[in-house]
């Protein structure tokens, strides 16, 4: 009780801490020397010790009427199925007359009983020994084995036994249907002879037929659980953090917020394309009248007659006049002219058009950081209502389970009184108290563990896709600003 790693609640009715707990069985067989009247008598057995473990005025045995000097009480078991703690309980047999009065007693510390037969020497009231009265019973003491575990410890301690009386069964039964009722009796007998030593128990009524069965049940049970193991161990399943979807920029690209965005400003684009080409054809046709007129306009000034040096007249007739056309310093002004207003019409639509996908780029950024959060969000949301439904159907199966237990308890038949179902009541709840509350925590500590996991996963995807979010908006703006300065000028002639 002095180390911090152990607790010890004299009112708990598990097991403490470092201590096994024990089962004892008192049947008491007779008396001797009791009285030297012929008296009734009857026997009491008492456990004291922990609130857990004491068992008063419950049982005893039949009145055995006048008979003082050797009575036989040998009718019944006094089973003390669970004492939390041997070391301070404390085991006190008592005969009574019939009229109430105490003829003696004894009071043993369970840790110093011996099994087996004893006789168990009676002293006063105030502990002094009484010379020839003597209580003769038949004591059994063994480790606490839990409700549905009594199989599985027998084939434990003697393995080769249990499939000694396996095989001899199987052999009465094969045997029984061959050579008829006469032989198969012995094989029977045999079996049972087995089974009282293999299986010692205080009911010695037990059948042939119960043992094979309980023993192939645990045999079933057992291999069951071998190949549940293996094939648990060799398939490990997937925790709910690995079944979340992984975030990345493919993934939020498939939103539907997302396709919508895109298909807006695919729309939006197509639209200034689409203006932008209408600006280009109107200049073109603009320019090209322009042109046509200037050309057809030199082409007449360079027909008129003309008076070359001297006053002589010029003859233009023979194609020089398409050469003084294209020299024409008007001619190449207005081209000149034309070349920088349709260069500055393409560099403004350049402009517009990068501004407008730089504009894209970044609402489709914005939107990528808040789908991200918003799929982050879901996902822990997700994993909550799962943990907050994992968790409701546990507190409903462990109180299925209790009414279940309370249920199979109350049908007992070896139950002899209130007292011990009550008992076995508060034993039953304390237990499942103890590991209902144990289930909860080791739920409790794996959602804890999986939230933690799926913080530290988003924290990880969050941080790279940020950075491939602000890669991608970085290349996109660069990439725009060098685009205008990769294009030549553009020229309509």
């Amino acid at each position: 009780m002095r180390r911090p790693d152990r607790t010890f609640d004299p009112y708990a009715e598990s097991p403490v801490d470092g201590v096994i707990a024990a089962f004892c069985s008192v049947r008491v067989i007779s008396g001797q020397f009791l009285s030297d009247k012929k008296i009734g008598t009857y026997v009491e057995v008492d456990m004291y010790g922990l609130p857990a473990d004491t068992i008063r005025k419950e049982y005893r045995t039949k009145t055995i009427p006048a008979n003082g000097l050797n009575p036989r009480y040998d009718e019944s078991v006094f089973e003390f199925r669970k004492i939390v703690l041997p070391d301070l309980a404390i085991l006190r047999i008592a005969v009574y007359e019939e009229t109430g009065k105490l003829i003696g007693q004894r009071v043993l510390p369970l840790d110093g009983l011996q099994a087996g037969y004893r006789h168990i020497s009676l002293r006063t009231e105030g502990n002094f020994p009484l010379s020839l009265p003597t209580i003769f019973c038949q004591i059994i003491l063994k480790s606490y084995v839990p409700d549905g575990l009594s199989d599985f410890v027998n084939q434990l301690n003697q393995p080769l036994l249990m499939k000694k009386t396996e095989d001899l069964l199987n052999a009465s039964v094969t045997t029984s249907s061959d050579a008829g009722p006469n032989s198969s009796s012995s094989s029977v007998r045999r079996a049972r002879a087995i089974e009282s030593t293999s299986t010692p128990s205080l009911d010695s009524k037990a059948t042939t037929t119960s043992v094979g069965a309980a023993s192939s049940l645990s045999t079933n049970t057992v291999s069951t659980t071998d190949t549940t193991s293996l094939a648990s161990s060799t398939i490990k399943p997937k925790t709910p953090v690995e079944t979340m979807t992984l975030i990345s920029l493919d993934y939020l690209r498939e939103q539907k917020s997302f396709c919508k965005l895109k298909h807006k400003q695919d729309k939006d684009l197509a639209l200034m394309k689409k203006k932008h080409a209408k600006e280009q054809t109107a200049l073109g046709e603009q320019q090209s009248k322009i042109m046509s007129k200037a050309r057809t306009d030199c082409e007449k000034l360079a027909r008129s007659p003309m008076l070359g040096g001297g006053g002589a007249r010029k003859d233009l007739s023979n194609g020089s006049n398409l050469t003084a056309v294209k020299g024409d310093p008007k001619l190449m002004d207005l081209i000149n002219e034309q070349n920088v207003e349709w260069t500055t019409l393409v560099q403004r639509q350049l402009i517009e058009m990068n501004a407008l996908r730089r504009q894209h780029a970044r609402e489709q950024c914005d939107l990528l950081r808040l789908l991200l959060d918003e799929t982050q969000k879901n996902q822990i949301k997700e994993i909550t209502e799962r943990h907050l439904k994992e968790k409701k159907d546990l507190e409903l199966s462990q109180v299925r389970q209790n009414i279940e237990d309370s249920k199979r308890l109350g049908s007992e038949k070896n139950i002899r009184n209130k007292m011990e179902l009550d008992r076995r009541v508060r034993e039953l709840k304390s237990n499942n108290t103890k590991k209902f509350v144990e289930e909860r925590k080791r739920q409790t500590m794996k959602h804890e563990r999986e939230k933690d996991n799926l913080t530290k996963s988003h924290e990880t995807q969050k941080t790279t896709l940020l950075a491939e979010i602000d890669k991608m908006l970085e290349y996109s703006v660069n990439y725009q600003d060098e685009t205008p300065m990769a294009r030549f000028p553009s020229s309509s002639v």
